[in-house]
């Protein structure tokens, strides 16, 4: 089976499924391989990454995240999302 190229866009899709493993190999290697030729993916996944560690500890403490807080950092993660596929269409 030929090898898919991903834009930026498609891998954020696809990042919860990459994190968990929950995707078959080939995908999986596509992802790596577009990964590490994209800066921007690089640090978009070691920022999820950081927020699922975050909130995974928050859980443990059962720390309640203020509605606004939450609100703030889904509206940053959707902006980063359009902010990583513009730059990925420039750069192509």
């Amino acid at each position: 089976m030929k090898k898919e190229f991903y834009r930026c866009q498609e891998c954020v899709d696809l990042l919860t499924d990459y994190l968990e493993g929950n995707l078959e190999s080939d995908v999986h290697e596509t992802l790596d391989e577009h990964r590490a030729g994209c800066a921007p993916c690089i640090n978009f996944v070691k920022t999820f990454r950081k927020s699922a560690d975050m909130t995974q500890l928050l859980r443990e403490q059962q720390v309640a995240v203020p509605v606004d807080v939450q609100q703030r950092l889904k509206s940053f993660l959707k902006q980063e999302v359009v902010v990583l596929a513009e730059g990925r269409r420039k750069t192509e």
